[in-house]
């Protein structure tokens, strides 16, 4: 068997194991990873299981760092499992692991670690849960493709050949779904993690907004199921059309999250929720919505709803021509004065 491919081009590739002790020293081999162990790798050595992103919420996320540089290097902790950031300066950077300090050691909490399946050849590793806060960590500026992260295998498919995708469907560790809602085959999921490649699905960015006001995550074992947020996004798209509210407009942004939350609490108790094979009540549904932590989530100045419209914003200014957003100033000035103009005609 081969040694593993990039051990010697990434000196920072390590493996750990918790009740053994394996090391880089070892030559341990992709054949020889077990359920449980930590491995250390690149980020463009993880390939997606599933062709979507919330960008809402990486934007939210990429807001944060634009504000405060100690959110990312906090993020960066908290997803290797050293619980949060101790000690980072100027010169700390992502790519470099050893230029700042995490409260504990990297790799001490594992439930918090991103999760892997070893792909059927040596050197393929499918990445089943993280696709959001590691494609946050692949898009930001000073992030990208050799950003070093833990994560932990949950199984071991060396060499099962044809049997390989069949096994990752009947263990629910691939989503062949696209943004239109449509099945796609194994061969259709991008090459790689990040924006570029991963397409936004808006329903996924409401469900995304909308836990702790219309549903929350159930937990059966400490463990949340399977592509959770992504089924609710499938069930979400069947009661309404998301394509009716321009998202980039706060207003009718609001008024897509009240109507989503009102569906997700109006579906029976007994329905399956997309492909996941549980109930709406099994998977986590309120039975009203909470209106004040759906009024505190739009209204709030330090919410992620309004961390990612903000970020949002900022893009479109950035990429946007000068004279096209004058044009849209001007029209959006000339509303305002028409329906000022109507409010007061109504108030004679």
């Amino acid at each position: 068997m081969l040694i593993l491919r990039d051990i010697f081009l990434f000196s920072g590739f390590s493996f750990a194991t918790f009740g053994s002790s394996l090391t880089l020293a070892e030559k341990v081999t992709y054949e020889e990873l077990k359920n449980g162990d930590v491995i250390t790798v690149k980020l463009d050595q993880l390939l997606p299981t599933q062709a979507l992103l919330s960008y809402d919420r990486e934007f939210s996320n990429l807001y944060r760092y634009t504000q405060d540089l100690k959110n990312m290097y906090n993020d960066l902790c908290k997803v290797n499992g050293g619980k949060g950031v101790k000690k980072w300066n100027e010169d700390s950077q992502p790519t470099d692991s050893d230029s700042y300090t995490c409260k504990d050691k990297p790799g001490t909490h594992t439930d918090a670690l991103s999760t892997v399946v070893v792909g059927p050849e040596e050197g393929i590793l499918y990445l089943t849960q993280g696709h959001h806060i590691l494609s946050t960590f692949w898009d930001m500026p000073n992030g990208g493709t050799s950003v070093p992260v833990m994560v932990k295998v949950t199984h071991n498919l060396l060499g099962s050949g044809d049997d390989f995708w069949p096994e990752m469907n009947n263990d629910h560790e691939v989503w062949l779904v696209n943004e239109k809602g449509k099945k796609i085959d194994q061969g259709d999921l991008p090459e790689y993690i990040g924006m570029k490649q991963l397409k936004h699905d808006k329903y996924l960015s409401l469900v995304y907004f909308l836990k702790g006001i219309s549903y929350s995550s159930p937990t059966k074992k400490g463990t949340t199921p399977p592509y959770f947020e992504l089924n609710w996004a499938l069930a979400l798209r069947k009661y309404m059309k998301v394509s009716d509210y321009n998202l980039n407009i706060p207003d009718e942004y609001a008024a897509a999250l009240a109507e989503a939350a009102t569906v997700m609490v109006d579906i029976p108790d007994d329905e399956i929720i997309g492909k996941s094979k549980l109930t709406a009540k099994e998977m986590g549904k309120f039975k009203t919505v909470d209106s004040k932590a759906l009024e505190a989530l739009i209204t709030g100045d330090n919410t992620n709803l309004n961390h990612a419209l903000a970020y949002r914003l900022a893009v479109k200014e950035k990429t946007t021509p000068k004279r096209l957003l004058d044009e849209e100033a001007i029209e959006k000035k000339k509303q305002i004065q028409k329906e000022q103009k109507a409010k007061d005609n109504s108030e004679k």
